[in-house]
């Protein structure tokens, strides 16, 4: 039931907002530098948004927490289908970043662990592909409301919908603070008789934490920047409209193979030989970008490579919290994790406009995203090296 709500509220939350756009620019004639604007704005509340949800689900509040936030994405999606000023709008997509914080996989996945203690791979493996499929739904089917009773209806039927997730799903399958965490493993006990320190502030003291700050964080960027760039990348080098769109297309899935050949392949594969193969990957695909390729095989050569490592990086992000920083606090130290990566992530379409607009094209754009991920690289390297160390 969980994974079913994360492929609703990544399909219908997070992955429709360029959707809008064009509508919305046409009757309202807002620019899409400004709406942006309040995409990235809301991408920046939920990185800050991070940390306290995920003390409060190691607390045992995320079927409160989860319930909540889908009941206000319907809110405010229903205030956006009524929108007709932009501050408003800043207002809105300032809130639904709030709500994504309580709704997209971190916060689900400090749940499953909570849930599902030692076996937590299993679930968060089938979780990120049933999420996987997000974009394969949400997309088309918001667009197919759009197409044919509007952008405002539209968000009217998206309200609804997020609606039922909070209350069907959310509510009565997310457990409470008065069911027992199940521990991912034993908890080492203090070596001293001194006050026990918080888990965050254990954390930060492991060195692999500020290695997974580095890896995760340049990941955020540099993936936030392909999103919103690709298509005027691939334009400016006079792909024709069909051929983009496809390229676009064949990433969603290849996120899914990626995980199913993870499914299929988990008992010998281990977490550092996953990230090694996802930081290889990164690098590469946005060296073939930038060494100019146009051709469609070489296109999807790219969209192969770049999707599943997307993909990947997803159950990664999942699995190195326990394995390299330890069991305790799982909650609260992930969203210490994701806040640098959405912050990062949320400043990455406006680092790569101002970089296109500094050199005067996309190539050496795309050469500094590759650069940022072989430091990422480095980065995860680290933190795979020094997490068996004592702190």
């Amino acid at each position: 039931m969980l994974s079913l709500g994360q492929l609703i509220s990544w399909g219908l939350v997070y992955y429709t907002f360029p959707l809008f756009v064009v509508p919305m620019t046409e009757e309202l004639g807002w620019s899409r530098s400004g709406m942006f604007g309040a995409l990235s704005a809301g991408l920046l509340v939920a990185g800050l948004c991070s940390i306290p949800v995920g003390a409060w689900i190691d607390r045992g509040h995320g079927r409160k927490l989860m319930t909540g936030g889908s009941v206000a994405a319907a809110a405010l999606l229903l205030g956006w289908s009524r929108a007709d000023s932009l501050p408003a709008f800043y207002a809105i997509w300032i809130g639904l970043g709030a709500c994504q914080a309580v709704l997209l996989y971190e916060p689900a996945f400090a749940v499953i662990t909570r849930v599902y203690g030692p076996r937590y791979k299993q679930a968060i493996l089938l979780m990120t592909f049933v999420g996987g499929l997000a974009s394969t739904f949400g997309i088309p089917f918001t667009q197919f409301l759009i197409e044919h009773i509007g952008w405002r209806p539209a968000l009217m039927v998206l309200a609804a919908i997020n609606l039922g997730v909070g209350l069907l799903l959310h509510w009565p399958f997310v457990p409470g603070p008065r069911e027992e965490a199940v521990p991912i493993a034993e908890v080492k006990p203090a070596r001293d008789s001194g006050p026990r320190r918080h888990p965050l502030a254990t954390a930060v003291r492991v060195p692999a934490f500020w290695g997974l700050v580095v890896a995760f964080a340049g990941y955020g960027l540099a993936f936030s920047a392909m999103s919103f760039h690709l298509i005027p990348l691939l334009d400016d080098r006079h792909v024709p409209t069909g051929v983009i769109m496809a390229i676009i297309a064949l990433i969603g899935p290849m996120q899914v193979v990626g995980r199913v050949l993870l499914m299929v392949g988990q008992r010998h594969i281990t977490t550092i030989q996953l990230g090694a193969g996802i930081y290889f990957a990164f690098p590469i695909s946005m060296a073939m970008l930038a060494m100019g390729i146009h051709e469609v095989y070489g296109l999807i050569l790219f969209a192969i490579i770049y999707g599943v490592a997307n993909g990947l990086v997803t159950i990664l992000r999942g699995m190195a919290v326990p394995e390299f920083i330890g069991p305790e606090g799982y909650g609260v130290v992930s969203g210490a994790l994701t806040m640098p990566t959405n912050v990062m992530r949320a400043a990455g379409p406006v680092v790569a406009s101002l970089a296109w607009a500094a050199f005067g094209g996309y190539t050496p754009v795309l050469w500094g995203l590759a650069a940022i991920m072989l430091v990422a690289a480095m980065g995860f390297a680290a933190a795979a090296m020094l997490s068996n160390r004592p702190s």
